[in-house]
Parts: structure tokens; C-alpha cells; sequence
């Protein structure tokens, strides 16, 4: 029996969730839920909550495997010693599936290792008796310091990490396969079974490639945030803030990271989301058709069917597609349409001849970005990078003999 996650959705649409014992599934355990109660619940998205409640679970099982209980230490005025915390630090950065000794990544751990931390010092907080006295104070800062202390200080460069992030876009090859699919939504089907669910997934795949919309956003749309053609006016879909939605039933819900937007698409998608929506999704069993119901739905038979494709069932539709197609490679995830979106974009600036700044003022509406956005700016070094490349070539061919 291990320690599991347990998630709700409160008559109000808002997620929440708890942490339960392997021998007590009935009742949560109690600090960890008070803490998420008060300390994240206000301030933080479920998604959030979740990874500090995944880091406490480690911890959790840590005290299990140590015979340790840290309320009851702190109750009898006990810190973690500098043992128990190298020790603890090396649980935390063991893989929990996969072969002994490897460990999750240094970002991962010292994200975990954080919402750790955060943990213990409220519980400290909460517990330890005469937490006022000075000399107490003394040693409950100690063992922050060395809590402290093992957060990994290199977990990668800064300046490669934006360099990798104005490289990542789609090979050509990749691109050319996206490009014809889109073109034939039912390439290499030789029947008409599941042609629906191939519609569905290569519509949905060329929404992001078009608009750049992030993964949460687009299986949040509804039927009422596609907006068809009319008098001149080009095809639309709406992004919207939808945290907590209390019409949506799933129980790790997508949602919009960034701010709510306009955005246009192509009539050849627009002809494709008409054709999705009235042959292949009106045919689904319990479907809904009103205007809050859920644009993409789940296809396949059994007690699901019709209702709200998950984050799951997309990446599984993705997955689907590179297996179909190899030639879209292995690095096609559904962030890489976000970083392609943003490369195509800078294309389509230079040739408008567009500054700098009406480049991240575009840049920062179209992806939801507030304004001064840093990512905005890390996008824009493409522009100072190719000047630099061009004035760097002139130089090096100061060496050339003149012709």
C-alpha cells in the first residue's frame, strides 16, 4: 500500500485535494491537509497544490521508512539533525519508478525540495513549543539552514537554457508531414473507422499550430468560443480564464495560464472545426450540444464517451500521431507548437518590417503575455542574434582577398 493522492471537484467548480495514509484511505492525514488549507489553497492553482502535496508525500514516506513521525518530534521539542537531513535530501532525488540509484532531474528535486521546506517550516511553525524564545528561534533557524543548504545551486545556465528556447522549433520534415496532414486530415486510413477521432486530433494539433495556443487552453474550448466567418470577418476562437470552471467535470481541469484572447485561424481550419463539430462529434453518444459544452470529446466507447477529452487523452492522441507518422519525430509535444508558433511569428515580423517593440506588443496579445513579459523579450533576442550573426560574417570577411 503506498501513500495516494486523492482529488474533488467542490460544487463550485473548485479543485482541491488530499493526501491519505496506505492504512487509513478513509480520512486524510491531518497536517498536510490543514496546510494546503491555509498556506496554497488562496494563493495557488490546484496544479500547484498538487506538486506541494506529491513533495509531502515523499516526505511522508520517508518518516515511514525511518520509523520517524515529525509531528511528534517537534511536540517533544526535536529538530532534524544534520544526518536526517542528508538522508532525507537523498530520498527526495531517488526516482520512485526505474532502476536503483537513478535520480529525477536537479530542476525536479529542487522543486520538490521547495514545497519540502515550505512544509516543515509551517509545521515547525505550528508545533514546536515556545517557538517565541529567542534561544528556540536559534535552533529552528538552524534547521532551516540546513534545510537550505542542500537546494542544488546549478541546475543549468540561465542564458543556454533561452538559447535552447530560440532554437526549438519543428525540422522541415516534421513540418512538411503537420503541413500535409493538415491538408488530408485522413491520410493513410484506408477505412472510415475512427475517422472521427483522426479528425479530431489533427484539428486540434493545427489550433495550436496556427494560434500557439497552450495545451490547457485548447481542450478548454467550448462550442461557443469558435466563432465562424461572417460579412468579411475572419474565423475566431476565444481563450478564456476559466479556473475553477464548476461546468467542468474533470478532475484535473485545463486551464489558461495566460490572459484571455482573440484569436484568428485560417478558413481551411474553420472549415475543419465545422466539419468535426457536425459529422463526427454529433454522432457521439451523450454529446452535449450547448453553447458551455466542450468543443473536443472523447470518441471512444465505454462510460466516458462524450464527454471532455482530457490532458491524458491528448497526449495520447499526439502519441498516436507520431507512431502514425514518424517522420514528426520524437521531440513533437505539445509545447514545441507554442515555441514554433513563436519562430514562425518573428518570420512574419521581419517581412512586415516590424521594430522590436511592435514585435513584443503583438508578440505579448497573441500569446496572452502581460505587458513587459519576459518571454516576450527571450523570443525578441532572435532579432539580436541574427543582426549580430550578419555583422559578425562581415567581419570575418575582412580576411578575403578583394576579388
Amino acid at each position: 500500500m503506498k501513500f495516494q493522492i486523492k482529488n474533488y471537484i467542490a460544487q463550485s467548480g473548485e479543485r482541491y485535494s488530499f493526501l491519505f495514509a496506505p492504512e487509513d484511505q478513509g480520512v486524510p492525514l491531518f497536517y498536510p491537509a490543514v496546510y494546503v488549507s491555509r498556506s496554497l489553497r488562496e494563493n495557488h492553482t490546484h496544479q500547484t497544490q498538487l506538486v506541494a502535496l506529491d513533495a509531502i508525500r515523499r516526505l511522508s514516506e520517508w518518516e515511514r521508512d525511518r520509523g520517524i513521525s515529525l509531528e511528534d518530534r517537534l511536540l517533544a521539542q526535536t529538530l532534524l539533525n544534520a544526518q536526517e537531513v542528508d538522508d532525507l535530501a537523498g530520498h527526495m532525488k531517488a526516482r520512485r519508478s526505474g532502476k536503483p540509484g537513478q535520480t529525477i532531474t536537479p530542476r525536479k528535486f529542487n522543486t520538490y525540495w521547495g514545497c519540502v521546506r515550505s512544509y516543515i517550516a509551517w509545521l515547525t511553525d505550528e508545533l514546536f513549543p515556545n517557538a517565541d524564545d529567542a534561544a528556540v528561534r536559534k535552533l529552528v533557524e538552524k534547521q532551516s539552514e540546513r534545510l537550505k543548504a542542500k537546494t542544488l545551486r546549478r541546475v543549468g545556465s540561465s542564458a543556454r537554457k533561452r538559447h535552447a528556447l530560440l532554437n526549438e522549433k519543428f525540422t522541415e520534415s516534421a513540418r512538411e508531414v503537420l503541413i500535409e496532414l493538415f491538408a488530408s486530415p485522413f491520410l493513410g486510413m484506408s477505412t472510415a473507422t475512427h475517422r472521427g477521432t483522426r479528425l479530431r486530433n489533427v484539428v486540434m494539433a493545427r489550433i495550436l499550430y496556427e494560434t500557439g495556443m497552450r495545451r490547457g487552453e485548447l481542450l478548454s474550448l467550448k462550442l461557443r468560443n469558435f466563432t465562424e466567418s461572417s460579412g468579411g470577418q475572419l474565423p475566431y476562437l476565444e481563450v478564456e480564464r476559466n479556473h475553477d470552471d464548476e461546468l467542468d467535470h474533470r478532475t484535473h481541469q485545463p486551464v489558461a495560464k495566460t490572459q484571455g484572447r482573440i484569436l484568428a485561424i485560417s478558413y481551411g481550419l474553420e472549415e475543419q472545426i465545422k466539419q468535426y463539430r457536425t459529422e463526427y462529434r454529433a454522432e457521439i453518444q451523450n454529446v452535449g450540444f450547448g453553447d458551455e459544452d466542450f468543443l473536443f470529446c472523447v470518441h471512444q466507447s465505454g462510460k466516458t464517451v462524450g464527454q471532455a477529452l482530457t490532458v491524458n487523452g491528448f497526449n495520447t492522441a499526439i502519441s498516436y500521431l507520431k507512431m502514425k507518422f514518424p517522420a514528426l519525430g520524437r521531440n513533437l509535444h505539445p509545447h514545441a507548437f507554442r515555441h514554433d508558433f513563436n519562430y514562425r511569428f518573428s518570420l512574419h515580423a521581419d517581412q512586415m518590417g516590424w521594430t522590436e517593440a511592435q514585435e513584443a506588443e503583438a508578440r505579448e496579445e497573441v500569446n496572452g503575455w502581460a505587458t513587459g513579459s519576459d518571454m516576450a523579450k527571450v523570443y525578441n533576442l532572435r532579432h539580436r542574434r541574427e543582426r549580430a550573426m550578419e555583422i559578425g560574417v562581415k567581419i570575418a570577411r575582412d580576411t578575403e582577398r578583394p576579388v
